[in-house]
């Protein structure tokens, strides 16, 4: 279409692309900031992006080797199709977060009844992760007093 030398044409292939380039642009704005936990989503989000930029700045120069190198003019094309596939496999290997909070969020609640659930539920697991950290604290503290007793200089000797 774009090639067709068709005004009409021509704006109706960039009218497709700019429809497609919205779809995923759309949803960025809620899928990136639930890939990674509050305290590092900032530095993480800044690294992808200029991780991007860096690939996406030596795509012209590898697009042009490809077709030097093979004499195919459709290297660029098969070459972004291993990238849409990459992509794909990117997309459908997240995972889905629709309401759930994001890792390092504080829980919101909508009413009272919802807040004393969270509470509950938060509450609940604070009870399993003390139990979790005396039971380790005791391993420990009984891995600790074998070694001592395994490395005590013998006074007799």
């Amino acid at each position: 279409m774009i090639n067709s030398n068709v005004i009409g044409l021509i704006f109706a292939g960039l009218l497709m692309l700019a429809v497609i380039l919205n779809c995923f642009t759309g949803v960025m704005a809620s899928t990136l900031p639930a890939m990674f936990p509050t305290h590092i989503r900032y530095s993480a989000l800044a690294a992808a992006f200029n991780i991007s930029v860096l690939v996406a700045g030596l795509t012209p120069t590898l697009a042009a080797w490809l077709v030097e190198s093979s004499q195919n003019l459709m290297m660029p094309a098969y070459y972004l199709m291993v990238v849409a596939v990459v992509g794909l496999i990117t997309g459908v290997t997240m995972k889905e977060t629709a309401n759930r909070p994001l890792k390092g969020a504080t829980p919101a609640a909508s009413d009272i009844q919802e807040a004393k659930e969270i509470l509950v539920e938060h509450y609940d697991n604070i009870e399993q992760k003390i139990d979790d950290i005396d039971h380790e604290i005791a391993d420990l503290q009984a891995k600790r007093t074998r070694l001592v007793q395994q490395h005590r200089p013998r006074i007799d000797e």
